[in-house]
This record gives structure tokens, C-alpha cells and sequence, in this order.
């Protein structure tokens, strides 16, 4: 099986909500090709509270060199009114142990961090209705 050179990845405001689609691999391009895109998207909400729905299903795996800049990037996103984050992936471990290394560290004494919480999903709607729950809605 031949994975794709580099991945894509989409982004999509909704009302209060962010919706990220993302496929194939990902390095340091990659994430800080999206990380830049989204800094002027993060703007629009003003750091008003807003969640972010993760649709990881078509991505590959990324290099521990991006996973550094996507987590700086969560909690620069945190600190600007990030409140939920819903990751819908497959049902192995592997992308689930990935993406936990993207996670903050939680344990830090910034107040915004108390504020954040991470969800992971393997069906889309759910992650959706959870969302829904906790106060965002696409």
C-alpha cells in the first residue's frame, strides 16, 4: 500500500464551531502550513468560547517534528477561546496514541487550560451530538 506524499487538510467555520478535514501524511510542511491558515481563522472568533471538530478518518500518520507545532498550536487556540475538541477516528489505537501527543500539557497552572476538554469519537454524528451538548453547534 502506497501512503500519499503529503496530506491535505480543509478547514470550515460554522457558527461557533471550526470543522477540520484532514487526509494522508503529514510533516513539518504540512502542520505549519495549517497551523499559519488557522491563526487568521482562529481570529474571526474574536476569543469568544468555540469548539473544533477533527475529522481524522482519512489521515495517515504524522512525524513527531509536527506534532510539536500542532500541540503549540492547540494551546495557542486554547488560550483564544477554545473550549471542545471532538477527533472522530478509526477504531485502532494507532492515530488515537498519535493524537494524544498533540495534547497539551495539562497540568499547567494557565487557568485556560481548565477550561479545554478533548473527546475522541469514532462516528462523525456523535461527535457532532456531543459537541451539540456541550454548547457549539455547526
Amino acid at each position: 500500500m502506497l501512503f500519499p506524499n503529503l496530506g491535505q487538510y480543509s478547514l470550515t467555520v460554522s457558527n461557533n464551531m471550526l470543522e477540520v478535514y484532514v487526509t494522508g501524511a503529514w510533516d513539518i510542511n504540512m502542520a505549519t502550513d495549517v497551523v499559519e491558515e488557522m491563526k487568521s481563522v482562529v481570529e474571526e472568533f474574536n476569543d469568544q468560547p468555540w469548539a473544533a471538530l477533527m475529522d481524522c478518518r482519512r489521515w495517515v500518520l504524522s512525524t513527531p517534528e509536527s506534532q510539536v507545532i500542532v500541540r503549540e498550536s492547540i494551546l495557542h487556540n486554547i488560550r483564544h477561546g477554545l473550549r471542545r475538541s471532538a477527533y472522530v477516528v478509526d477504531s485502532g489505537n494507532v492515530k488515537r496514541a498519535q493524537l494524544a501527543r498533540t495534547h497539551p500539557e495539562m497540568n499547567s497552572s494557565d487557568p485556560m487550560l481548565a477550561l479545554y476538554k478533548r473527546e475522541y469519537f469514532t462516528n462523525y454524528l456523535d461527535a457532532i451530538k456531543w459537541l451539540r451538548a456541550e454548547g457549539f453547534e455547526p
